[in-house]
């Protein structure tokens, strides 16, 4: 009999250490989906900064292709920073795109110091993504090469 006592007292020690290890099993599960959470967030911040990036980026590329194909914009710079109309449609991101003229420096090499000169120009695009607080603000120098005499 007296074995019998013995085992009726450990009856509910048994049942306190399977609540304790579930208890532990659940804030563990608990802070996992936590940390899920948060990484799907960080994901997502992440993607928004990538793509906002890449609009920017690809603003100033077409924009640097279109003065190729217009170099007047490059004279209407002269007097001062000028707005252009964005090029590269993405929706839901806002576009701001600048060009400004920097200063007069020599022609780069393959061009005579003696028959023309250099205008540096400065292309920016500033890209917002709606509501996420994504930015992007990239920067291009230029430099256009003009006959002396002449801004075309």
């Amino acid at each position: 009999m007296k074995g019998c006592s013995g085992r009726k007292k450990q009856r509910g020690s048994f049942l306190l250490i399977v609540m304790i290890v579930m208890m532990v099993m659940t804030f563990s599960g608990l802070f996992v989906m936590e940390m899920a959470m948060l990484e799907e967030v960080s994901v997502g911040n992440e993607q928004r900064t990538i793509q906002v990036y890449q609009v920017a980026y690809s603003e100033l590329e077409a924009q640097l292709a279109e003065l190729e194909q217009n170099p007047s914009m490059f004279t209407v710079a002269l007097s001062g920073v000028q707005n252009l109309t964005p090029l590269v449609n993405a929706p839901g991101v806002q576009q701001d795109v600048t060009i400004r003229f920097i200063g007069r420096v020599a022609p780069p090499p393959g061009f005579s110091v003696n028959n023309f000169m250099g205008m540096s120009f400065e292309l920016n695009s500033k890209a917002t993504i709606d509501g996420t607080g994504a930015k992007s603000d990239q920067t291009l120098g230029v430099i256009y090469v003009t006959a002396k005499g002449g801004t075309s």
